[in-house]
């Protein structure tokens, strides 16, 4: 394969992430789960809503678009809610983009494609958590350390990355210590930096302690679960994820020459694997279309996953014969590009199909919300009946939150599930209301009202076809 052919399928890799951006914008995913919520808590307070302080300030700049815009006098709610989901898919999306990008002209690119389609393509549909960003930020730290040159400016961007991950998720417990280690051994192996990128580096590793000391305190002491909904060991008998691990390990193979003789045949299977991985996800596991099964499981799943990725590319970058990189013959990289974008496809057109399959879901949300004259439970509108590639985006309790939205500074109409139990009686009665004569029944939930915004037309217009009921 030549050098030409191979950088034309990088930016082919990279338009499809930007494709994904834009969708899911567009599709306004920032709203599913707990997204809806994050908005309307900042809507009354002008700014940012900061509910977390050990994830402070992944919070903020993920909220920072919405803020900044409230700040500068926007009033419409359609603008804020797109705004609102630029945060959530895009801005972890933009530090991907800039990790792939320092790695663009070399091979470590494909171990960086790896390492976003294991994280981000299966955990991030469900884009309202500080997670996805510490991953992303993750990423392009890795991405600084493993270049061959690092500038001072791109020390300090990498250490003000590092800032921002003192306080982002508790993952920062494993991801901090992986950068430490990682920056340590850059140090060791690499002479010819210069001294201001080298303070910068130790100024890193610094932050990176502060990140694990502060994701540690959190999960350990300021934390009241018992780990069993993060944890659920059940998930690694699920397909997905069996599918994300066996796939990485195969395209590993590729880059050794040990298996040579075999890479014909690691190749066939990896193409196997991701043919019927997509005849399954498409024909038998709709019941699993929202990403909710599973979710916060994948979150820890997708960190190991991301850290093994990353750790094989820290093997090519310092240890190459342990690859024998030097010797790959241009046979065994055809192979490799084939099965690394493969595998990249196949989950990319899966977080594609499911945001258009989102969308479609939206438009008969905002129908019921904008038609509906009395409070309904979800399961008793048309929302979720049988409608395809679309069924099953209900999410828990968010219901509500969506439709106050989605109404247009208006009280709570679709309601949760009607079988639906939780602590918070007020979102499960949907008593929302901006109505002095409608009080909420728990004033702990009270949403404050959103005056003086205001909904301008429909969020989510037909785009192919006009059955949104």
């Amino acid at each position: 394969m030549s050098d030409t052919f191979e950088r034309f399928l990088k930016f082919v890799a990279l338009a499809v992430i930007i494709l994904i951006g834009v969708t899911g914008v567009y599709a306004s995913r920032g709203l599913y789960s707990d997204g809806s919520a994050w908005l309307i808590e900042m809507l009354p307070r002008g700014g940012f809503y900061i509910f977390d302080p050990h994830r402070a300030y992944a919070q903020v700049l993920v909220q920072a678009p919405v803020a900044l815009a409230i700040w500068l006098g926007t009033v419409d709610l359609n603008a804020l809610i797109r705004l609102h989901s630029f945060g959530f898919v895009s801005v972890p999306l933009i530090f991907w983009l800039g990790a792939l990008l320092l790695q663009f002209k070399n091979r470590l690119f494909w171990f960086f494609l790896m390492a976003f389609t294991v994280s981000y393509l299966r955990s991030n549909f469900f884009a309202a958590g500080e997670f996805s960003l510490a991953y992303a930020l993750t990423a392009f730290c890795t991405a600084v350390l493993l270049r061959p040159k690092i500038g001072q400016w791109l020390a300090l961007a990498m250490a003000l990355a590092a800032v921002v991950l003192t306080h982002a998720y508790e993952a920062t417990l494993f991801l901090g210590t992986f950068l430490i280690m990682l920056s340590v051994l850059r140090l060791r192996k690499v002479s010819d930096d210069s001294f201001g990128t080298r303070v910068l580096l130790y100024i890193s590793i610094a932050l990176f302690f502060a990140s694990v000391y502060v994701g540690g305190r959190s999960t350990f002491f300021q934390r009241s679960y018992d780990g069993q909904g993060a944890a659920n060991l059940g998930a690694l008998t699920e397909i997905h994820v069996l599918y994300l691990m066996i796939v990485p390990a195969l395209i590993a193979c590729l880059f050794t020459e040990y298996t040579q003789k075999l890479h014909r045949w690691i190749c066939a299977s990896v193409l196997t694997f991701v043919g019927f991985y997509l005849l399954y996800a498409f024909r038998w596991d709709h019941r699993n279309i929202s990403y909710g099964y599973y979710s916060y499981a994948y979150r820890v799943l997708c960190c190991f996953l991301l850290l093994g990725v990353l750790s094989l590319a820290a093997l090519w970058r310092f240890w190459p014969q342990v690859f024998k990189a030097n010797s790959m013959t241009a046979k065994t990289n055809r192979y490799l590009i084939l099965g690394a974008l493969a595998f990249f496809l196949s989950m990319a057109w899966l977080m594609l199909y499911h945001t258009y399959g989102y969308y479609k879901w939206a438009q008969r949300f905002e129908h019921a919300a904008l038609s509906l004259h009395a409070h309904t439970p979800i399961d008793k509108t048309a929302i979720n009946r049988s409608h395809g590639l679309s069924e099953g985006y209900n999410w828990m309790w968010g219901n509500p939150f969506t439709s106050i939205l989605l109404r247009g500074n208006a009280e709570a109409i679709v309601l949760n599930n009607s079988r639906f139990v939780s602590s918070e009686p007020s979102v499960y009665d949907g008593l929302y209301s901006s109505d002095p004569a409608r009080p909420a029944t728990n004033s702990k939930f009270e949403i404050y009202p959103l005056v003086p915004f205001k909904k301008s037309g429909l969020l989510f217009p037909s785009l192919f076809d006009t059955n949104t009921q």
